[in-house]
């Protein structure tokens, strides 16, 4: 007795059956990544709106004392001026780069008004930010925080940050990047 078994099961093969091919795997790697990226955006941007950075407060400015790049000791306490503009930044930040033209500027046509750009490069030696700033242009003393200790005590973890300082008090403080006329309204409304 002879039993068919037709049309239950599919004829075998002694092929293999085709393996994706290396755009599909492309295909499906890229959609996989780009579906992380777009969860990872979505978490960076709902969390940076639940807890928005915040300028440092208003009040009275800590003293401090940081070499700048001549090696030469600066005490805030000790600049003898009515106001004075402290610009926390970073070598490798790209905002900080993109208002130095800026800075250098407001620093030319207002020589009256000190303006110290407190790098917080905790790896770089004194001359090799020396050399970067001349590179990037930076036309104002630029003091370096090598343990980035007096940013932490002004509260600053946002760059680049600046602050108006009068009279040994924070009157003015604004994160992000600005221009030359930003930084004159701050003034102004400093004064």
């Amino acid at each position: 007795m002879t039993v068919r078994c037709e049309g239950m099961f599919p004829p075998m093969s002694d092929t293999v059956p085709p393996q994706p091919g290396a755009m599909q795997f492309l295909g499906g790697l890229l959609r996989d990544w780009g579906i992380a990226f777009v969860v990872v955006v979505v978490i960076f941007l709902g969390y940076n709106l639940i807890f928005p950075p915040k300028a440092p407060s208003l009040g009275p400015a800590p003293d401090f004392t940081l070499a700048s790049l001549d090696g030469k000791p600066v005490e805030l306490s000790s600049v003898d001026a009515e106001l004075v503009v402290l610009n926390f930044w970073f070598t490798t930040c790209p905002p900080c780069r993109a208002e130095i033209p800026e800075l250098s500027a407001f620093a030319a046509a207002h020589p009256e008004i000190p303006l110290y750009g407190i790098s917080t490069d905790v790896n770089l030696s004194p001359g090799r930010l020396k050399r970067e700033s001349e590179r990037l242009g930076i036309h104002y003393p630029v003091l370096h925080d090598v343990r980035a200790e007096v940013a932490r005590t002004y509260g600053v973890s946002v760059f680049p940050t600046t602050l108006v300082i009068r009279d040994m008090e924070i009157v003015k403080a604004k994160i992000g990047g600005l221009d030359r006329a930003m930084l004159e309204e701050m003034i102004a409304g400093a004064r």
